[in-house]
Parts: C-alpha cells; structure tokens; sequence
C-alpha cells in the first residue's frame, strides 16, 4: 500500500520549485495545503520551511558566478573591490535575519501549537493581505525604478542591516521573503535590477537557514518529519530540489510580468473564506 503522504509529497515539492522564484510565500502555500489535509498546522508551517531546503540548490547554481567570486573575496573581506562589499552585505545581512527569524519562528510555532488550526488559518489570510498591500507598493516601485533608470550603487553596513532583518521577518506565515527584501532595497534607492539581485543572493543563505531552523531549534522539526515521514520529507525536498533547477529562469521571466499582488489577494481570500467557514462551522 502507498503512503498517505506520498502524492502531497510531490505535490508540496512542485509548489517549493515554483513558488520560491515568485513573490509569494511559499512555505505559507505549503502550509495552507498541508492543513487542509490535516497535518497539525505548526507541523504544516515547519514542513513548508524545510521544503525551502530544496531550492537552495538552485539558487546556488543560479548564482554560482557571483557565489565562487564571493567566496574567493574571503582572502580580502575588507578590501572596497565590489565582491568584498557583496560578501560583507550577506555576511551581515545572514547575522541580522537570525537576530529577527528565530525568534519569530519560536513564537509562531508556539503559537500555532496554542491556536486551532482553523484560527491559525485566519491569521495566515490576514498576513497574506497584508504581504498583498506590500507588492502592490513595490510593483509602484519597480515601475518607477525601471522609468528612473537609478545609477548603481554598493550595499552598506545599513543595508545589510536592514535588509537582513527585513528577511527574517518573513519567518512569519503569510510574508513573501522577496516582497520583505526587495521593497526596503528600493526605498534605499537601488534600482530594480540591483535590488532584485541582493535580495536572491540573500535567500541562497536564507534557505538553508529556513530548512536547518526547524530540525535543531526545538522539537518542532521532527514532530513535523515524524507526522509527515521521513521518506517523504525527503522526496518532497529532492523534488523541490529538481523542479527549482528546472523552473528558476522561467518563472523569474514570468514573474516580472506577473501582478503578483493580485495573486496573493485572491489566495488571502480564499484562506479567509475557508478558515472561517470552519471556524463557525459550515
């Protein structure tokens, strides 16, 4: 007989691979699916984090120039050559994201494991408006930035701080990583392209960190893989893993034509409408 799990695991995987290069929380898709198949909700939002695991193979690869020319600017951190500066932006920008994620991972799960899962929903459709309310600004944005044609720029100290902590705000359900990284980038005057590119270079950190987090912070990670299987987690992250690989250049083409506000509006929506309806019962 086949597992429970095993089709959800695929499934879960293909939204990973797909929904990670869009500004869309995809731990909070994967977690708004897994709930209504009636996984635990704070097991559901652990196993969406641990999914993220899967695509940092693909970013890395994305990004394997600028990623070995970084890593090669650890002879001369200090130095003002332009990979030095973007190795001293992730270096910090990965310190302030710990300093703001774990705590809010720690409280969420603790939340969730206080809260009916039906509730938990509720606030999960409110954070999606509000990380709607959020792209809606930052597509305004990208179309000024794009227009204005801003002159580069190199990332500072402030930058990295801030950029960071913005990031690991995103450990919140229902808040796009992207939207909460490229939005600030843009206020700071960055142009579109740059501030698309720090942004990713800093999730290439950021998803090991949301994989990694839920397995050594707690018992939240392998209540999650225990509830789930550990065969299944697996496969979910492999598949994750092969379809980011596949789908990062189409869907980021895509996604700058996409009204990705709009998307998590309808999403928000239909997470209300739903958790509520259990809430009072229909």
């Amino acid at each position: 007989m086949s597992h429970p799990y095993l089709i959800p695991a695929l499934f879960a995987g293909l939204i990973q691979g797909i929904v990670e290069w869009l500004p869309v929380s995809s731990k909070t898709m994967i977690t708004i699916y897994f709930t209504i198949l009636g996984i635990k909700v704070q097991n559901a939002y652990d196993l969406g984090l641990i999914a993220n695991f899967g695509s940092f193979f693909a970013a890395l690869y994305y990004f394997r120039r600028e990623a070995w020319a970084t890593l090669k600017a650890l002879g001369h951190p200090m130095s003002s050559e332009p990979y030095a500066k973007l190795l001293r932006f992730l270096f910090v920008g990965t310190l302030a994201t710990g300093v703001t994620g774990i705590p809010i991972y720690i409280a969420v799960r603790h939340t969730f494991s206080s809260i009916g899962g039906s509730i938990a929903m509720i606030v999960i459709g409110v954070l999606l408006l509000f990380t709607g309310t959020l792209m809606r600004r930052k597509e305004h944005m990208m179309a000024d930035a794009r227009t204005m044609d801003a002159p580069p720029k190199d990332p500072n100290l402030g930058t990295a701080v801030l950029t960071g902590a913005m990031q690991g705000l995103a450990a919140l359900p229902g808040i796009s990583r992207s939207g909460m990284t490229i939005t600030p980038l843009l206020w700071m005057g960055f142009n579109g392209e740059e501030a698309i590119r720090l942004s990713f270079m800093l999730d290439v950190l950021a998803l090991v960190g949301a994989g990694v987090v839920p397995l050594v912070i707690g018992s939240g990670g392998q209540s999650a893989v225990a509830q789930f299987g550990l065969g299944t987690t697996i496969l979910m992250v492999a598949v994750a893993a092969v379809v980011s690989f596949l789908a990062i250049n189409a869907v980021l083409n895509v996604a700058k034509r996409l009204r990705t506000s709009t998307v998590t509006f309808v999403i928000a929506g239909i997470t209300l409408v739903v958790a509520i309806a259990a809430v009072i019962g229909l």
